[in-house]
C-alpha cells in the first residue's frame, strides 16, 4: 500500500474542490425577470454615480455602497432620486475582498438594478449578479441594450409588466 506525497496529496485536494464548486455552481438556478421583479422591492434604471468601499465596525469585512441616479424608476422610488446599494466586498488601500456572484459596478455605467430592503433598511442587489443589467449602446443603431439583444425599452415594458401584475 502506497501513501501519497504530499503534492499528490495537494493536487488531488484541489481537483476535488474544483469539481465540488463546478457542481454548486451548475446547481445555482437563473432567476428570470418576473422572478427578480417580484423579488425586488426597487427597480431603477440608471446611471453609477459613485462608488465607496468601507469596512464594517469590526474591520472584518469590506462592503461598497454603490449610489445609482435614477432617471427611471420601475418600481419603489421616486424618479429624479438616487438610491445606494450595499454590496458586499469592495477595495480599500490595496485591500481587496471579493465574492462570486456578486454584482459588481463601474463607475458611469448604465444600469438597471433589482434591490430589495434588507432588515436594517438597506437596499441590496436581489438575485445576485443577476439582479444588476448592463444596458449599452448598439454600436449601429445607437439603441440602448441590454443583455440577449433586447432594446432597453422593450425590457422596461417587460419588467413594468411583472410591476402590474405583482399589484393585482
Amino acid at each position: 500500500m502506497s501513501l501519497l506525497c504530499p503534492p499528490r496529496r495537494i493536487i488531488a485536494f484541489l481537483a476535488a474542490v474544483l469539481v465540488l464548486g463546478s457542481m454548486a455552481r451548475s446547481q445555482e438556478r437563473e432567476l428570470t425577470t418576473t422572478e427578480l421583479t417580484r423579488q425586488a422591492d426597487v427597480v431603477v434604471v440608471g446611471r453609477v454615480a459613485d462608488i465607496r468601499s468601507s469596512w464594517n465596525s469590526d474591520r472584518t469585512r469590506i462592503q461598497t455602497a454603490v449610489t445609482v441616479a435614477v432617471d427611471r424608476s420601475l418600481k419603489g422610488v421616486s424618479g429624479g432620486a438616487s438610491v445606494t446599494i450595499l454590496t458586499p466586498g469592495g477595495e480599500i488601500d490595496g485591500v481587496g475582498e471579493y465574492y462570486s456572484h456578486t454584482a459588481r459596478f463601474r463607475k458611469d455605467e448604465d444600469v438597471v438594478v433589482f434591490a430589495r430592503n434588507v432588515a436594517n433598511g438597506e437596499l441590496r442587489v436581489t438575485g445576485g449578479e443577476q439582479g444588476k443589467v448592463a444596458v449599452r449602446r448598439d454600436e449601429v443603431t445607437g439603441a440602448r441594450m441590454v443583455a440577449g439583444g433586447m432594446t432597453l425599452d422593450a425590457f422596461i415594458a417587460h419588467v413594468k409588466a411583472q410591476t402590474s401584475d405583482v399589484t393585482k
